[in-house]
This record gives C-alpha cells, structure tokens and sequence, in this order.
C-alpha cells in the first residue's frame, strides 16, 4: 500500500534549549505531524524560504497531498486591508509560499487540507478574505477564550458536503483556538459548517475534489472525528498519488 507524502509548510518561532535561548527555528508542533503519521501519511516539512517561493512546483512535484497547519495571523496586506492591532506579527513569506502551493495543488486536482489558520490561508489564496477579530462584534469566548489554551464549541455539519460525507455527524464539538474568520468566500468555495454564532467554521470546493478546510484542530481531538478526517484526506492523497504515478510502479504497489 502507496504511503502517501504529504508536504507541510513550517512556521519560523524562537526555540530554547539550555543555553542556546531564542533561537530562529523552522518548526511545527509536533501533534500535527505525529496525526499525520497515525493517519497513514509520510509527511515531509519545507522552510518558509525564497528558494521555495521561486519554484513551488519542485515541491509540489514531491508530494501526494498539502497539509496546510495553524499559526500566526496572515499578512493583512495580501487581502487588501490594514492589519488589526491584535494580530499577530507576520511571517508573510509563508503565507505566500503556502498561497502558491494552494493554487498549484488546486492546478493538480491533488487534495488539501486546512486546519485553523490552514482553512483561512486556503481561502485567500483563492480570492477571498477574513474578518480580523471576531470579538469585536461577537463574543469570542468560544473560540478563544485565553490565548494559548483551546477551547470547546459545538460545530453544525451541513449536510450534501464533502464534510458531512466523512464525518456522517450532523453536530459534534471541536478543539478550537481562533480570533480571525472567513468572511468573503474565495473563488469556488462554500461553508460547510457552521457555529451556533454563525461563523463558518468549515469549507470546502464545490468541484467534487478534496479541498477542505476547518476552522479548528482536529489533530488536538482526534477521537473520533479528527482521525476520521485525517484519514479521509490521506486516503484521497494515496488515490492521487496512484493516479499519477506510471503504470509500472502502480503494478508494484499493488
């Protein structure tokens, strides 16, 4: 059985260890790259660099399906607006790396998924935008209610989407940590749940293929629905990656 690559793009974040203090460092947490793993994936991390930038398919030419993790708020700039004094500082060479592997993948038909950030990165790289912060005109409590420390809400499926296909819930509770939202739809997509708020909290292409994103973190809750999803999403990286691959090697994987 084909163990599909999965490409994930790493954050910049100042790391510690004995005496070496506040060091620049390419990482992720490792939670989601251990659900990866547990899911049946191989995944394989790109710097946020110049280099990649320059010539995102080479990375694209390596990979079976594109992992688009959480993090720090997205370059305000990139959606045409000034940044909220409470976003984060960006790092908007990954955002631009992560924008032109979406698009790129999308080119390919090969499937994506977005956690948190993730969700919101696939959004604007496909023309849409995001409500800065939500607390100014709901109450953010259920999304995030101390910074650093996840919070619970329950999230509504809709049904006829790809989402609620995988899940087969109509309601469950999520692992949440957000203080921005989807506000305009990118090109192609549409809600496919939703909070008691009304905040989109999942969304998905329209065209039938895997591209879906999710407003929480379905690696920190992964019984049952985080696994269930994980899964669903590497199984459709195994499928491209038979698809793509000659006939020859298809014979030998099976």
């Amino acid at each position: 059985m084909t163990v599909p690559l999965i490409g994930v793009v790493a954050d910049r974040k100042s790391a510690s260890s004995g005496a070496w203090v506040d060091i620049p460092t390419d990482a992720l947490a490792h939670a989601y790259i251990s659900a990866l793993q547990e899911a049946g994936g191989a995944p394989l991390m790109f710097p946020s660099l110049d280099v990649h930038l320059a010539d995102p398919d080479r990375l694209l030419d390596l990979i079976d399906g594109l992992f688009l993790p959480g993090g720090r708020d997205i370059d305000a700039e990139l959606y045409a607006n000034e940044a909220h004094p409470s976003n984060d500082p960006p790092l908007r060479i990954r955002d631009e790396l992560e924008f032109a592997l979406v698009r790129g993948a999308r080119e390919r038909g090969m499937p994506i998924l977005g956690a948190c950030r993730g969700m919101q990165v696939m959004n604007v790289a496909l023309g849409g935008t995001l409500e800065q912060h939500i607390g100014d005109r709901l109450d953010l409590t259920p999304h995030r209610a101390v910074v650093g420390e996840k919070t619970e809400h329950p999230v509504a499926i809709h049904e006829g989407t790809l989402l609620h296909s995988i899940t087969h819930d109509d309601e469950f509770d999520i692992s949440s940590h957000h203080h921005q939202a989807v506000d305009q739809l990118g090109e192609g997509l549409v809600a496919s749940a939703s909070a008691p708020d009304g905040l989109i909290e999942a969304i998905e292409t329209t065209d039938g293929s895997f591209c879906l994103g999710v407003q929480w973190h379905p690696e920190e809750r992964l019984d049952p629905e985080g696994i269930t999803l994980i899964k669903a999403f590497i199984s459709a990286a195994r499928a491209h990656a038979r698809a793509e691959a000659p006939v020859e090697a298809v014979a030998k994987a099976s």
